[in-house]
C-alpha cells in the first residue's frame, strides 16, 4: 500500500497547507543528532522506512481512495521516543509494550467526519490483539487549530478511552491501559 501512502501524501493530506508537504509523517523518526546533517528528502526516507518495517501506520480509505493516515507503530520504533529528542515523553516503562499514537493526517474536505475516530479505534483494537501493554498518544493539552492537533486532540484520545497520564507544558500523554498494570 505504499503507493497509496505516497500518493496520499503527494496530493492530498497537504492541500490546504502546503508547506507541511514535505514531512510525510516522518518527525518522530527523527533523531536530534540527525540535526546537522545536510536536509533530508523526507519522501525518499519514508519509502527507505516503510520498506524496511521501521515506520508503520494506518491508512484511512473511502471509494477506494485513501482520506487519512494514523501514524501508530511500536513506541521503540520511533526514535524520537526512544534517543531522548524529548525526555519529557519518556515514561519510566521500559519493561512495557507500548503502541505510540503519534500523528493524524485528514483529507481537508473530510476533516471533522470521524475519521481519525475510527482510526484511532482501529489502532485500540489491532494493539490489544497484538498483545500491547498500553496505548499512548501526544496531544496538545491546550486550544490550538487544526494544524497543531495533528498529534490527535484530548477530546479524541478521551472519547476512545484514554486518560491524561502526565502534562507537559501544553502538551501531555494520554494512555489507554490495554493490560493489567
Amino acid at each position: 500500500m505504499i503507493d497509496d501512502y505516497l500518493n496520499f501524501f503527494d496530493n492530498v493530506a497537504f492541500t490546504d497547507h502546503p508547506d507541511w508537504s514535505q514531512c510525510y509523517c516522518m518527525a518522530f523518526h527523527w533523531k536530534r543528532e540527525w540535526d546537522d546533517e545536510p536536509e533530508r528528502n523526507f519522501r525518499e526516507w519514508a519509502i527507505d522506512l516503510i520498506n524496511g518495517g521501521v515506520a508503520q501506520g494506518y491508512l484511512a480509505y473511502s471509494d477506494s481512495k485513501v482520506v487519512g493516515w494514523c501514524n501508530a507503530n511500536d513506541k521503540s520504533n520511533y526514535a524520537a521516543l526512544k534517543h531522548n529528542v524529548n525526555p519529557d515523553l519518556l515514561t519510566d516503562n521500559d519493561d512495557a509494550k507500548i503502541k505510540s499514537v503519534v500523528c493524524f493526517l485528514v483529507a481537508p474536505k473530510l476533516r471533522g467526519k470521524g475519521i481519525a475516530t475510527k482510526l484511532l479505534e482501529r489502532v485500540c483494537t489491532d494493539a490489544a490483539v497484538n498483545g500491547y501493554d498500553f496505548i499512548e498518544g501526544y496531544p496538545p493539552s491546550s486550544e490550538c487549530d487544526m494544524y497543531i492537533a495533528h498529534h490527535g486532540t484530548v477530546a479524541l484520545f478521551e472519547k476512545c478511552g484514554f486518560d491524561v497520564y502526565k502534562q507537559i507544558k501544553n502538551d501531555c500523554i494520554v494512555r489507554k491501559y490495554l493490560r493489567e498494570n
